[in-house]
């Protein structure tokens, strides 16, 4: 996938040519979607979507519109523009599902690719490899987004409506994707195993967050955890109620959140596990979401664990049968080679 700039020696007017002309506006220029039918999932799930009958010359954007905010018939949509601006209004998209990997490259999640800030005279976008572009939506939280593509190009990189709500560019739409979930869980992307090298390092982001908690990861070897997809249950070998993480500082560290080196080379849990119950610290999220870097250290297994850092204690509560008795997350499980 070559994400990049638009070359600016294609005009306009060859944009046009190339996606089938502004006289088409109705999905036109061929782009098509599959599935068209509505999709569900649940939150922490994926789905994907491929869109086809592309220019690989010519770089597009995908959008997720909150599913009110758009009436769609067969491959024909109107959308909102309360804003009155000629461009479709999203809404809060990203707080229902994300866009986590293009043409099976994974991106940090966004609503939009390329972000809203994209440059309309130097427009970035995705360049389809062999006429189609294949996007993951993962679901974060209840409610429904409809996935939405067209060329990055125009008067604006939005897509441009007219008066009556109708895309006056060429476009297409995809089947309505409704999340089933509830609003705080911690969905830790990406939620496939993931396999790295010693002294090599792999991103996850903890999405669906509330800006006002705080948050502890914590790194647990994969032998005392069972993992079904997005759900766990956890040894306890003392009975203390408490998840044990097992010694996995030996397998793999978090070595940065949020962007900021972790202190002494990396932990495997952020804060330290002598956090005090009574006045706890933790990892305030931005925008809903928390980044980390997690760095290999030597060969095993392990999985990074989100939770709200609160509670009887600090560290990652369990019922009788091991499952957490709070809120939260698990990525797909880590192995160092």
């Amino acid at each position: 996938m070559r994400l990049t700039s638009i070359i600016s020696v294609l005009s306009t007017a060859m944009l046009l040519q190339a996606c089938g002309g502004d006289d088409d506006p109705s999905g036109g220029g061929g782009l098509s979607f599959s599935p068209t039918t509505p999709q569900t999932v649940q939150s922490g799930a994926t789905t994907e979507y491929t869109i086809s009958g592309l220019n690989d010359a010519v770089a597009y954007r995908v959008t997720l519109v909150v599913g009110a905010n758009v009436t769609v018939n067969g491959t024909t949509a109107t959308f909102i523009d309360v804003a009155g601006d000629g461009a479709a209004d999203a809404g809060a998209s990203e707080n229902i599902a994300l866009i986590t990997a293009l043409n099976g490259d994974t991106i940090t999640g966004v609503k939009t690719f390329p972000g809203g800030m994209d440059n309309p005279a130097s427009p970035t976008g995705i360049f389809p490899e062999g006429g189609e572009i294949v996007v993951e939506i993962t679901g974060l939280a209840a409610g429904t987004v409809v996935p939405v593509a067209y060329p990055n190009a125009g008067a604006t990189t939005f897509l441009e409506v007219g008066a009556d709500g109708a895309p006056i560019e060429n476009y297409g739409v995809g089947g309505a994707l409704t999340v089933s979930g509830s609003v705080g869980q911690p969905i830790v992307i990406p939620n496939v195993p993931q396999s790295l090298a010693v002294d090599a390092s792999v991103d996850y982001t903890i999405y669906g967050l509330n800006d006002s908690l705080n948050y502890r990861i914590t790194l647990v070897v994969a032998a005392n955890a069972t993992v079904t997809f997005t759900e766990g249950t956890f040894l306890d070998a003392d009975a203390n109620g408490i998840a044990d993480a097992g010694a996995s500082e030996n397998i793999a560290l978090i070595t940065s959140v949020n962007g900021t080196a972790v202190a002494d080379g990396g932990a495997k849990t952020v804060p330290a596990t002598t956090d005090d119950p009574a006045a706890p610290t933790g990892v305030r999220p931005s925008g809903g979401k928390i980044t980390v870097a997690i760095t290999g250290k030597a060969a095993g297994e392990v999985y990074p664990v989100a939770y709200v850092n609160g509670g009887a204690s600090t560290l990652l509560e369990l019922g009788a049968t091991g499952a957490p008795s709070e809120i939260y997350g698990i990525g797909g499980k880590i192995t160092v080679q």
